[in-house]
């Protein structure tokens, strides 16, 4: 009896443990879109003014050779993993080859300067609240911090149908922004100015979730991020200058310097929850199971 129970288990034991870590790969999909531009912008900000005739030779160089070589045998070892061996080498090209090469190149470049990038903002030592340290400490910690929100909530969209999951998600997410800014030290006004539009996204994020087909939910959400985050950022420009006019300025939102950070991090976040595929379900993965 009991061996025929957990062989009847077993088909949703498995369905329940492939959601789960479909849902957590597509969280921490998203987090790391939120933080990727942050990270880019702050390392290229060092990187160019360290630029040499040199490095921009050698980073032509190895777009190059990821366009031309790389990448075609990248190509080819996937195209014999679906088709097997006799499926032809120069199907790809069957396009135009000069917008293959352009756009071959363009990507290969964009690879290099973003290593060379990142690679600057890890080995530069920055300035924390404790002290400085070291470039890699300063990623890892910015890499938390802003990714953090992001990861939470997309979670708690995910499991909004998971009855057992969907509270305990809810409440981390909105808790989230306070709990980030207890973690890594924001200031009072860093964590209003988080936690407001953050609320507001995670509820209407999880009004679209509960009413659109799981493979759109998530799109759905980037636009919620997109444009509230558009509408808040207007809002406190609108505030900024208010206080501006009447000569208010120790009541201002932002100071000059955090307002296109978060420009650049719900912009992050918004194309993560638009690049991310569409995660499993405990049902659709246990409906393919039955199948095969």
């Amino acid at each position: 009896m009991s061996l025929r129970f957990f062989r009847s288990k077993a088909p949703r034991v498995a369905s329940a443990l492939s959601a789960g870590a479909s849902a957590l790969a597509s969280s921490i999909w998203v987090a790391i879109g939120a933080v990727a531009p942050e990270l880019i912008w702050r390392g290229f900000v060092i990187s160019v003014h360290r630029v040499t005739l040199t490095e921009l030779l050698s980073g032509l160089l190895m777009g190059l050779i990821l366009a031309f070589f790389v990448e075609p045998v990248m190509h080819r070892l996937r195209m014999l993993g679906r088709h097997g061996p006799h499926e032809d080498f120069g199907a790809r090209s069957s396009g135009n080859i000069v917008y293959q090469a352009i756009l071959g190149i363009a990507f290969a470049l964009a690879s290099v300067c973003l290593h060379d990038a990142i690679a600057a903002y890890l080995a530069e030592p920055h300035i924390e609240h404790a002290g400085q340290v070291s470039g890699l400490a300063a990623g890892v910690r910015l890499t938390l911090a802003w990714s953090f929100v992001p990861f939470a909530a997309t979670l708690a969209w995910i499991s909004l149908h998971v009855r057992w999951l969907a509270p305990f998600t809810a409440i981390v997410a909105v808790a989230s922004p306070l709990l980030a800014g207890a973690l890594f030290h924001w200031s009072q006004w860093e964590i209003i100015t988080t936690f407001i539009p953050c609320l507001l996204i995670y509820g209407l994020g999880h009004f679209q979730v509960s009413k659109e087909p799981r493979r759109h939910a998530l799109a759905r959400c980037a636009w919620v991020v997109a444009f509230l985050a558009m509408g808040w950022l207007a809002f406190t420009l609108a505030i900024r200058a208010a206080l501006a006019l009447f000569h208010i300025g120790h009541l201002d939102l932002y100071e000059p310097t955090p307002f296109w950070p978060d420009v650049r991090f719900y912009f992050g976040w918004s194309l993560g929850l638009l690049l991310v595929p569409p995660p499993l379900s405990i049902s659709a993965e246990l409906r393919a199971r039955r199948s095969d």
